[in-house]
């Protein structure tokens, strides 16, 4: 495992809103009394390039029953490689295993910047917003 990953990369790295779609689920039957949970899924896809790799971070967040609003934001970075490059076998690399243990100096830049965008899109239909830690969710085994 490559733990000091942020070594390998440029520090001029690109970050692009990549993704947002928001979709409003009106149910004219829907009950007042009616419970609602609300849940998060985050993923990642890293994609490696010639000269570094693309690094994709995805929320979607929906309610159950399937009601009220689904939301995603997606935001990406491009990281270029420095002089180190070589000393890393990057295609054998499982890179979203990698990101996700030790890619914290991108993830954090990238999880902001979704949970800034859900918070301001979720307290534009005019109730309290809804903010989210910048950090991916954890899975759970059930």
């Amino acid at each position: 495992m490559i733990t000091n990953l942020q070594d390998f990369f440029r520090s001029d790295e690109e970050i692009f809103l990549d993704t947002i779609q928001y979709q409003r689920i009106d149910n004219p039957e829907r009950k007042n009394d009616q419970e609602y949970e609300l849940l998060c899924q985050d993923s990642m896809k890293v994609t490696l390039l010639e000269n570094g790799v693309r690094v994709i971070v995805r929320r979607d967040l929906f309610f159950e029953p399937k009601e009220i609003f689904s939301l995603n934001v997606s935001f990406g970075m491009e990281l270029l490689f420095n002089e180190r490059k070589g000393e890393v076998d990057w295609g054998k690399v499982n890179l979203v295993e990698v990101f996700r243990e030790n890619g914290d100096f991108a993830i954090q830049q990238l999880m902001s910047r979704i949970s800034l965008l859900v918070g301001e899109i979720t307290a534009s239909f005019g109730q309290q917003p809804i903010i989210l830690p910048a950090m991916l969710a954890k899975k759970f085994d059930s």
